[in-house]
């Protein structure tokens, strides 16, 4: 299994899985890092859209982008209830985003940069397609030695630390780096009872 399969599998249920890793509160943590009135923004890693139904209350446009088929079958669910017509899901790695130079104002990504193994590149695919001026805010958690997550959750990175966060940022055209190392954490057991419990960060960033 890869991490695809593993997140098509448990798409269904990722709502109630996720609540019990970090609380509801992140999201509104998250938003209130960028202006997205009106705004074309996309939510990378988006899953359910546990960010993506939040943004489309305020965004012009919502580009939900995410690499298993299920989990944006949800996403599209959810926002047909809401008679969200602002959302749209796309299938599509991160390391090589379907989306046109330069074409976003905003872009978030929660807790997805941990599965993507050439991270550093993934951010440099973002500033590709944010327009000067744009920001970016990368929520994911910090370092910790829970081994455990790269064999059952696929996790690529155990978190990462402020210094690599903002040395990619750097690399990848990004000023006014700010990083929030929250209140928040990430909490969660493995299949043989380990406990993983660690700091969640919020980072954001404008393309220069």
């Amino acid at each position: 299994m890869n991490s695809i399969k593993y997140f098509n599998g448990i798409a269904s249920k990722w709502n109630v899985i996720r609540s019990e890793y970090f609380e509801e509160r992140l999201k509104y943590k998250v938003l209130s890092k960028a202006d997205i009135k009106n705004k074309i923004v996309a939510d990378l890693g988006c899953g359910t859209g546990f960010i993506s139904l939040e943004l489309a209350n305020e965004a012009k446009l919502v580009f939900s982008i995410d690499n298993s088929v299920n989990m944006l079958k949800e996403l599209k669910k959810s926002s047909i209830n809401k008679n969200f017509n602002n959302v749209y899901p796309l299938k599509s790695s991160l390391e090589d985003i379907t989306l046109f130079d330069e074409s976003l104002d905003a872009i978030f990504i929660n807790m997805a940069l941990h599965h993507i193994r050439n991270a550093d590149k993934a951010i440099g695919e973002m500033s590709r397609i944010l327009k000067k001026g744009g920001v970016i805010v990368i929520s994911d958690v910090m370092e910790h030695n829970g081994e455990w997550a790269r064999e059952e959750m696929f996790d690529e990175w155990l978190g990462f630390s402020n210094s690599q966060i903002s040395e990619w940022l750097i690399k990848s055209n990004f000023k006014n780096i700010h990083i929030e190392n929250t209140d928040l954490t990430c909490k969660g057991y493995s299949s043989k009872g380990e406990y993983t419990e660690t700091g969640i960060f919020i980072a954001s960033a404008i393309k220069s």
